[in-house]
């Protein structure tokens, strides 16, 4: 797991595709790769010239089939980032797309990528019907579209703003582009062509006060259809009288921000800018590969998981920060005296520090109803309630103070009630 959650979100030269490579936050950068679950490398970074050999995955690759579970939040996405995003209602989020780096050089996307550009937002973790569109844009002037030539003009960003008056607690953002180059037939209908779809997502964290709860939204996979006129479209011929173009999905949410602005970039980039290198990819046959610190090599099948086990609603907030000897992020701990919080039956966030042998933890849970207690007097063993038991990996507890340790995927168990 420790493994999967350090993929670097930096891809190897491919063809013009992009991705999600930073976050901004009110303008200032939240560090390459932070708070975004990156889409797994393909293949390995073979061995040859620095940094990597002729032939290496690359991560930036599209989804086409409209019925995988990688819709959702591209290959791998359902594994939570180990980091998440902190804002409040009003803060302008903006995301960075690139290529193949976060240089000043990088191409973004091949030119001949018109398209849409979208975001969602859902609850944390997702459940059936939780996404709910907060923008788009396709063509605002004819031959004019916001993939090519808007966002490319603007460095590979566009903003939201956060709905004002939204409740706090875990979401995920997911932007979007619905790219049309090879549109003109359903990649049903032919495999080597179809509609290029490019989707990240990104955890924040909502805090404030607001009670805005957001509406029953769609699903992916299940938002778009091949019988979507903007899903099959011919954007090298349009007939004479023909609609405008229609951007696939829901409506925009009424709760939604209006559109605004790219703030200006404060403090400059930070985070490295160039490509590294990977230990986990996603392989053609769909078997995950993993490498670890001592060059021991475990192979599994990818078997995506939608939703949590159990379909679950997802907690208010679960944050946990864990530091160990092989982990390489950076993480500040608070000490707090051992402490016991009980939580009564109207649904509050209960916080909760835990010491765990081996590791630290601070943990935020919120209790859905009912009766919990938590102390953090570091003598129990197991996860605490919505902390990681298990997964392919992972070193860490595998039973659960409180709740049962379910699976989620192969690669991820988490303790529910």
């Amino acid at each position: 797991m420790k493994a999967i959650l350090a993929l670097p979100i930096l891809a190897a030269v491919a063809q013009a595709h992009t991705l999600v490579r930073s976050v901004y936050i009110n303008g200032v950068d939240q560090g390459t790769g932070v708070g975004i679950r990156p889409p797994a490398f393909n293949g390995p970074p073979n061995a040859g010239a620095s940094p990597f050999g002729q032939g290496s995955g690359y991560q930036n690759s599209p989804v086409r089939d409209l019925t995988s579970p990688d819709m959702q939040c591209n290959v791998l996405g359902d594994i939570p980032a180990p980091d998440t995003l902190s804002v409040v209602p009003g803060d302008i989020v903006s995301f960075e797309w690139g290529h193949e780096s976060r240089q000043s050089g990088d191409q973004i996307i091949e030119s001949s990528h018109v398209g849409s550009v979208l975001v969602y937002i859902s609850p944390n973790p997702p459940v059936k019907d939780s996404w709910v569109k907060l923008f788009e844009e396709g063509e605002y002037a004819s031959k004019a579209w916001a993939v090519v030539p808007k966002l490319t003009g603007n460095k590979g960003v566009h903003s939201i703003r956060i709905p004002a008056g939204l409740a706090p607690g875990d979401y995920l953002l997911r932007p979007e582009l619905i790219t049309l180059h090879e549109a003109e037939v359903a990649h049903t209908a032919n495999k080597n062509r179809g509609n290029q779809l490019y989707m990240e997502c990104i955890q924040v964290r909502v805090g404030g006060n607001g009670q805005v709860t957001l509406p029953s939204g769609v699903s992916f996979p299940g938002a778009y259809s091949y019988s979507d006129p903007g899903i099959v479209y011919n954007v090298y011929y349009t007939q004479a009288g023909a609609p405008p173009y229609k951007i696939p999905g829901p409506t925009v949410w009424s709760g939604a921000a209006a559109s605004v602005a790219n703030p200006s970039l404060i403090g400059g980039k930070k985070g490295p800018l160039t490509v590294s290198r990977w230990s986990t990819w996603v392989g053609a046959d769909r078997t995950v590969t993993v490498v670890g610190a001592d060059g021991a090599t475990t192979k599994s099948a990818y078997q995506p998981t939608l939703y949590p086990s159990g379909g679950m609603p997802p907690p208010r907030t679960t944050t946990t920060t864990t530091t160990t000897t092989t982990t390489t992020r950076t993480t500040t701990t608070t000490t707090r005296p051992p402490v016991t919080t009980t939580q009564g039956c109207n649904p509050e966030t209960v916080t909760a520090y835990v010491t765990v042998p081996g590791e630290t933890s601070t943990v935020t849970v919120t209790v859905n109803g009912g009766s919990q207690t938590t102390t953090n007097g570091g003598s129990q063993e197991g996860a605490a309630l919505y902390g990681q038991c298990g997964g392919q990996g992972w070193t860490g507890p595998t039973t659960c103070r409180q709740g049962t340790c379910r699976v989620s995927n192969q690669h991820y168990s988490q303790c529910l009630p």
